[in-house]
């Protein structure tokens, strides 16, 4: 995906078209940011689009998924944990 972007950058470089690179990309500006900020994230940008979820919530349910993962080794709490709360949503 990198080096595609790459591309793309090169192809507006080279071709300036009148729009902003963001446009061109066919990123928000939020997106935008994102990706100039943490080039890997970005996955969570086509997640976004993909699911029709705002970029928030992704990366908030990505954050929350990462920390769980530091925070234990041991899969068996991570399955326990899950299947309470899903007990809980069912009350």
């Amino acid at each position: 995906m990198t080096d595609e972007i790459d591309d793309f950058i090169d192809r507006w470089h080279e071709q300036p078209v009148g729009l902003a690179l963001h446009d061109y990309l066919g990123m928000s500006r939020e997106e935008f940011g994102l990706w100039l900020d943490q080039p890997d994230m970005l996955p969570l940008i086509i997640a976004s689009r993909k699911l029709n979820k705002s970029l928030n919530l992704i990366a908030n349910d990505n954050l929350q998924e990462m920390r769980l993962a530091a925070r234990t080794d041991d899969s068996g709490k991570v399955k326990r944990l899950q299947a309470w709360l899903q007990r809980r949503a069912a009350l």
